[in-house]
């Protein structure tokens, strides 16, 4: 038994032009809004590629034991620096280094600084010398009224005052061994002895 078969003739033009109509419909088009920041964006995003792309497929290959000897290195010079800022806020000058006036202030005396600093350096305590010499000269420049001494005066203050290469030299050993960590040395402690008194005989002249 054999089944009926209906041909049904199809006009080639009339189905194509049916097939465009159905897909000029809005739901087969992409958006047309505009996207001016497309090129730009994506030439940087190629540059970072270039530089950070090695630098991240190097990072994946370093083992995770040398992250975490970094990370407990780095948590270590974070406390040591935090104790020792502290350490530094804590201590008091010397006793012999100071006097009270009439109010109950503490004031410095510069001669008694410089006595102390030559103690400390007959001890073999540099950095102390430098410190309290670097304290005794800017209290004779703030009696001299060269500068507004401050317990807390900055170095950089002092420096836009005075404008003095000795004093600039004599600033930079004395952060760098009071706040850098650099350990001090005689030659420092000659320098602070030498050129101090150049210093202020500058500073006499403005």
């Amino acid at each position: 038994m054999s089944a009926n078969r209906v041909v049904v003739d199809v006009d080639p033009d009339a189905a194509r032009r049916e097939a465009q109509r159905i897909l000029s419909d809005g739901r087969f088009k992409s958006s047309s809004t505009p996207r001016p920041l497309r090129g730009p964006l994506k030439w940087i995003a190629d540059r970072l590629d270039d530089v950070f792309g090695p630098i991240g497929r190097f990072l994946e290959r370093v083992p995770a034991v040398v992250w975490w000897i970094f990370v407990a290195a780095l948590v270590a010079f974070i406390v040591w620096m935090v104790v020792r800022v502290r350490r530094r806020r804590v201590t008091a000058p010397p006793a012999s280094a100071a006097r009270r006036g009439p109010a109950g202030n503490r004031a410095e005396d510069a001669d008694a600084l410089e006595r102390e600093a030559d103690e400390a350096e007959r001890s073999g305590d540099l950095e102390c010398a430098v410190r309290l010499r670097f304290r005794a000269g800017l209290l004779r420049l703030g009696d001299r009224g060269v500068i507004r001494y401050r317990p807390s005066v900055m170095t950089g203050e002092v420096r836009r005052t005075l404008r003095s290469e000795r004093f600039d030299g004599l600033a930079g050993t004395f952060e760098a061994v009071t706040y850098g960590g650099r350990t001090a040395e005689h030659p420092d402690v000659d320098a602070a002895r030498r050129e101090w008194p150049h210093v202020l005989e500058e500073s006499g002249r403005r």
